[in-house]
């Protein structure tokens, strides 16, 4: 059964609560702390106002890619969830637009929790976790909406379509695909151990699912609560995604308290499970960033073939010094996946990213201890060796703060550090050329270090104060290119005559 012949089962918003949803937006872009500019970023995703976490889909829909993002827009903290969402033409310029999914139904009242987007029959169909308590327990359901413009979300009438787990106490978070005429979803639960587990369902409609049993789960170390899933093919390859809750850390590994990896393996459909070699373990879980903030990852192919990938660029239990202003945290960079001839994951921002760059500010060469300041906050540095050092070494600095970045090639790794008790992250790290090549993007109160080829990727939280200054150390001179990037997120002012033209037109059928 397809979405042409289910879509009559749609629970239709009326017109009254559209003008409703117009007015909030209008508010919340007249009172956006977009003007409060302390810690802002100017070119990453964040929320107008409120709290933003885990993207919950990535997808390419008329034209357009759209990201949505958990979103909390009364406070700069965890609440209520609904669905955000931005649209680019060109996954570097970003418009906010109204809130897909708004937490309206009992099933859903407490928030609707991040999920997958995907496009089928000219509709983008969203699936989405509805949690909601009864008396002292916490219920998780699974649903769906579908949109004919991208933009206005319409929820199935029969939510929800999965209304508990097979076992276990939690439930959350579905990736949804096609192979061939089945769909397949993966949702995060517990086992009966209240251990981690993964889910697989089936579906010819994607609306009618069939549970096929447990596909993974965690015996002890690899925690007790899975998010985020994400099972996809590159090169033939199968790789797992999985955002973690509960691994234990290990003197310089797992540091963080919540993880993000993947695992590579084979995944037959015939079977609906990973080939008997498959083993997920903190042996064979590859941490996918090093830094002390990324968590709850969401991937999609281009219509170019490529896999993109999104991140929060924070994580659970973190101090958000900017939620005072009321708003809180960001998503990444949009990153490029490629496996390299080793098996491992590569990292590296996408190719439109150089739109970003308004203006060369310096290239220049720096022998250790030299140092120069930055144009901004908003910037991109190139860094690259001359010869085969024993350390390169670049300290971004500031009234009361620093962010080091340091490669030693003797000991084979490099590590960040931004200072106090848990500011050290580690990662093994050869380069596979000669010289020594970062790449390293600043947004107001973030940074992202892209080491070599994407072998080793860094992301956290900074807060500085005052001009930013980079300092050279180690014992090899570095050539230094130095771009200031400009502002790519903003609201787009076509967006309210789009609502206010279809506000009379909701209660029709969707033209099939």
């Amino acid at each position: 059964m397809e979405v042409r012949v289910i879509v009559v089962g749609l629970l239709w918003l009326a017109s009254a609560q559209l003008i409703d949803e117009i007015n909030n937006f209008e508010r919340v872009k007249h009172k956006s702390v977009l003007s409060k500019r302390k810690y802002r970023p100017t070119y990453h995703i964040s929320a107008p106002k409120g709290w933003l976490n885990s993207p919950a889909g990535f997808t390419f829909f008329q034209r357009q890619y759209h990201i949505f993002y958990q979103y909390h827009p009364y406070n700069g903290g965890w609440g209520h969830i609904q669905w955000g969402h931005a649209v680019s033409d060109n996954l570097v310029d970003w418009w906010h637009y109204p809130p897909a999914i708004i937490p309206r139904e009992k099933y859903e009242w407490q928030g609707c929790l991040t999920g997958t987007a995907l496009v089928q029959n000219n509709y983008m169909t969203v699936f989405y976790t509805g949690t909601f308590t009864e008396g002292n327990d916490t219920k998780r359901n699974q649903n769906v909406a579908i949109s004919s413009d991208g933009i206005i979300f319409q929820k199935y009438l029969y939510n929800p379509i999965i209304k508990e787990p097979p076992t276990g106490t939690d439930f959350r978070n579905p990736t949804v695909w096609k192979n061939g005429n089945m769909w397949y979803m993966l949702c995060g639960m517990k086992n009966e151990r209240r251990l981690a587990a993964l889910g697989l369902y089936s579906s010819r409609d994607m609306f009618h699912w069939h549970f096929n049993g447990t596909v993974a789960q965690s015996y002890g170390d690899m925690g007790y609560m899975w998010e985020c899933p994400d099972l996809f093919e590159i090169d033939g390859v199968h790789l797992l995604i999985l955002s973690v809750r509960g691994i234990q850390s290990d003197g310089s590994w797992f540091t963080n308290l919540y993880q993000t990896g993947y695992m590579v393996g084979s995944f037959s459909y015939r079977t609906g499970r990973f080939n008997e070699d498959f083993e997920v373990s903190t042996a064979t879980f590859n941490v996918l960033d090093y830094g002390h903030d990324f968590y709850a990852t969401r991937t999609m192919l281009s219509r170019d073939g490529r896999r993109l990938m999104i991140a929060w660029l924070g994580t659970w239990e973190s101090k958000f010094v900017e939620s005072v202003d009321a708003w809180a945290s960001m998503l990444t960079l949009i990153r490029e996946l490629k496996l390299s001839e080793q098996g491992r994951l590569l990292m590296q921002p996408v190719k439109e990213i150089i739109e970003l760059r308004s203006e060369m500010i310096e290239e220049a060469w720096y022998l250790p201890g030299e140092w120069f300041y930055t144009g901004g906050k908003a910037f991109e540095l190139l860094i690259n060796s001359t010869n085969t050092p024993n350390e390169v070494s670049i300290t971004l600095e500031w009234t009361g703060g620093k962010y080091v970045i340091d490669f030693v090639s003797r000991k084979g790794s490099v590590t960040v550090n931004r200072g106090g008790n848990d500011g050290m992250r580690h990662a093994d790290w050869n380069p596979t050329s000669s010289t020594v090549n970062m790449r390293i993007f600043v947004d107001s109160s973030s940074v992202e270090v892209f080491c070599g080829k994407g072998e080793v990727v860094f992301s956290s939280r900074i807060y500085p104060k005052g001009k930013i200054r980079v300092r050279v150390d180690g014992d090899t001179q570095v050539h230094v290119v130095q771009y200031q990037l400009r502002r790519s997120v903003r609201y787009d002012k076509r967006i309210r005559k789009h609502l206010m033209k279809n506000r009379n037109t909701l209660q029709q059928p969707l033209p099939i």
